[in-house]
């Protein structure tokens, strides 16, 4: 069959348009096969970190406790005895701070029983405070540059009690307290209290002598 001009141009046209369309579908095939390989590949690669850095931290507990161990079976009877002496004046300690905070928030309140009170807490501390001083002193260098930063931790601690006690010596010197500042500074020595203690009890973990 002969073809005029315009025909042939016309199926010239269509079959250039069906090439270059077969060649755009090819090309995005390849491109999302390859996008879904580096996805997969990249999956493994962060399944294959979480698993290290889970077994890095494993290793990290065990050398801890391989580490408590060690320094447990240095602990002298003395260091003991002084552990558990402090341990048990700063309950005795936070068992006070609760109940001056219960005194200067009674409605009935009574200047003379918080001095009383505030006097029993500081001299405790202080007790307390040196005794803790001289079982860092007690302890062999490797224990003590096992609980260095514990240490360190603890005395800017007692350093902010130190300074709350002075506020509410402070409020108490007055005739007439300022009852909302001095509750206040009741509940931050209150607060600091626990956490002097709760540094203390985690250095006598890293020692070994906190059960």
């Amino acid at each position: 069959m002969k073809m005029n001009r315009p025909m042939v141009l016309a199926v010239a046209l269509l079959l250039a348009g069906s090439m270059g369309w077969a060649q755009r579908s090819g090309r995005g095939g390849g491109g999302g096969q390859q996008g879904q390989g580096q996805g997969q590949g990249g999956g493994t690669m962060q399944r294959g970190q979480g698993a290290g850095q889970g077994q890095g931290t494993m290793d990290q507990r065990h050398q801890r406790q391989r580490d408590r161990d060690r320094l447990h079976a240095q602990a002298t009877t003395q260091q003991r005895d002084q552990y558990r002496k402090c341990d048990v004046a700063m309950e005795q300690l936070r068992t006070r701070t609760e109940e001056m905070k219960r005194t200067v928030r009674g409605k009935a309140f009574n200047a003379d029983q918080a001095r009383q009170e505030q006097s029993q807490i500081r001299n405790e501390f202080q007790t307390m405070e040196q005794n803790r001083v001289e079982m860092g002193q007690a302890l062999n260098e490797e224990q003590r540059n096992a609980v260095q930063a514990r240490l360190q931790s603890m005395d800017q601690t007692r350093d902010r009690i130190q300074t709350r006690l002075k506020n509410v010596d402070d409020q108490l010197a007055k005739p007439d307290p300022d009852r909302k500042q001095l509750r206040k500074e009741v509940r931050a020595t209150e607060r600091e209290m626990l956490e002097y203690h709760q540094e203390y009890r985690a250095m006598g973990k890293d020692l070994g002598i906190q059960e």
